[in-house]
């Protein structure tokens, strides 16, 4: 892991057992992250108390800086993360949702990021302490309202040669609804930004997903649902494939 490891706070006696936490996540999460990570994540979440949100780093053997971002799940949470990242200038290499469910509070999102400082200003420059809280001071005022988000803007779009080509397309889930997103496309900065920022403008709600960055292309899976937990039918299938295609990859939608 690059960068400088922010100190995480201990569990009190307080908190979940470790069991009960890892037991409060999605079956996904426990396949994907060992003991040390979970203790980690889980520090992370109990040191959010009343504040909007926390952020904090955990061990991972996975290219990049590896960040927790906590806080109560609302529509258009990992849009507003994404602006946050963008603000920070950092780019995002990979990254998971999940919902944390907890009887008596609101479902918490508990979000794992592995970043780097944007390649095109700060190629080498490893992610501090310091840019984490910076980070965290940035989704904080975008949350609460005090930083204006259409300040943050649309990151300018770069195209890698060769790569232009994208890939927007629904796939069933085991009960056959299509409620699973998947897109393909050359890796730029802030493009997670700009495929959150387009499924929340279509309203609907992202309830976990995943990020990868292979080489130069990016191959990303939203599994979503209608803000009211409805499936996603298939008259809005189209259009929300057009409202995705038509952010991330402009020239290619007005050619389709």
């Amino acid at each position: 892991m690059t960068g400088h490891a922010v100190a995480r706070p201990t569990v009190s006696e307080e908190d979940p057992s470790p069991n009960d936490f890892r037991l409060s996540m999605p079956e996904s999460y426990r396949k994907n992250f060992d003991a040390a990570a979970s203790d980690a994540h889980q520090a992370i979440c109990a040191a959010r108390a009343t504040s909007p949100a926390s952020i904090g780093t955990f061990p991972s053997s996975r290219p990049g800086t590896a960040l927790c971002v906590v806080a109560d799940d609302r529509p258009g949470l990992l849009a507003t993360i994404s602006a946050a990242l963008v603000l920070s200038r950092l780019d995002v290499i990979e990254a998971e949702a999940y919902t944390r469910r907890r009887a008596g509070h609101a479902d918490e999102a508990v979000d794992v990021f592995w970043v780097r400082h944007d390649p095109a200003v700060r190629p080498n420059d490893p992610v501090t302490s310091e840019d984490i809280s910076s980070l965290r001071q940035a989704l904080i005022g975008l949350l609460e309202g005090k930083v204006d988000r259409s300040a943050v803007g649309e990151p300018a779009t770069r195209i890698t040669p060769g790569t232009s080509e994208t890939v927007v397309r629904f796939i069933e889930d085991r009960g056959g609804a299509f409620a699973t997103l998947e897109v393909e496309t050359g890796d730029r900065s802030g493009l997670l930004l700009s495929l959150a920022q387009a499924l929340f403008n279509q309203q609907v709600q992202i309830i976990a997903s995943q990020v990868k960055t292979n080489g130069t292309r990016v191959f990303d899976r939203f599994s979503i649902v209608e803000l009211d937990g409805a499936p996603i039918s298939p008259s809005r299938r189209l259009e929300i494939q057009v409202a995705v295609l038509t952010a991330v990859d402009p020239l290619q939608a007005k050619s389709s």
